[in-house]
């Protein structure tokens, strides 16, 4: 009988055990499973995200297919409002009457069956270029270049009470001067140690080259840290690299570019 009950006992232990796992892992697994978003970033990139995946929209026809659907909006990262899209070289937005509504600034826009929280940020330029001069170091780039971005941004990107610092520079497209070498670099600081985000050095061509920015902070995977919409403007504005990067406790990861 004692036996019995200890069996009994182990087996009740057993099902809450996985009962318990399956709260932890198994709820939030099936919940990311199941999302679904489109998100727009500018005039020229488009991301779809379904069961964990990540995809570029680029033909004509899966583009239009978003015309007149309902999209939550932001412009130069500040939110707008719910507004229906449509798109003929550029993104017009229209209210629930069909009126236009005139816009702005960089547009950022998201269809999706489960929220996307976007957070502000402070853009400035760099106060303490102590980082900037060490990474152009270590690149054997001078410091006394000129610069055409030099920026910074402080934000809390894995919410842990602390922010982290962001760097943007480039000598890309220069006014005064004309350098060996063109270089357009992004990275961050967390805890005195320097995370490249996105690195790109070549020969001067007169024109090459691309003016690093943040576009925004987003959270699209329903964790507590949030995502990064890195972009860099090149001499045309329809060859613009988009990047949607996340912070892995060791460095960066691009989810996606449009490049």
């Amino acid at each position: 009988m004692r036996d019995k009950k200890l069996y009994i006992i182990l087996i009740i232990c057993i099902f809450v055990f996985f009962f318990v796992m399956f709260l932890l892992l198994g709820v939030n697994n099936i919940r990311r499973g199941n999302t679904a978003a489109t998100i727009v970033v500018g005039d020229t990139t488009i991301w779809t995200y379904q069961n964990g995946k990540w995809t570029n929209i680029r033909n004509v026809t899966s583009v239009q297919s978003l015309n007149w659907k309902e999209f939550h909006t932001f412009v130069d990262n500040k939110e707008f409002g719910d507004y229906y899209l449509w798109h003929d070289d550029k993104w017009y937005l229209f209210d629930k009457k069909n009126n236009a509504v005139p816009f702005e600034g960089t547009l950022l826009a998201y269809n999706s069956n489960f929220k996307i929280p976007v957070k502000d940020f402070t853009m400035r330029e760099i106060t303490n270029r102590s980082y900037v001069d060490q990474v152009l170091s270590d690149d054997a780039l001078s410091l006394d270049s000129e610069f055409t971005v030099f920026l910074e941004v402080p934000f809390d990107i894995d919410q842990d009470g602390k922010e982290e610092m962001f760097y943007f520079i480039s000598n890309a497209f220069p006014m005064e001067s004309e350098p060996n070498q063109i270089f357009s670099i992004a990275f961050m600081v967390k805890n005195e140690k320097v995370y490249m985000i996105y690195h790109e050095l070549n020969e001067n061509r007169s024109l090459n080259g691309c003016k690093p920015f943040p576009t925004s902070f987003i959270n699209v995977d329903q964790n507590r840290d949030y995502e990064l919409i890195f972009s860099c403007g090149k001499y045309s504005m329809e060859d613009q690299i988009d990047m949607l990067v996340q912070w892995q406790q060791d460095g960066f990861k691009t989810l996606i570019s449009n490049q």
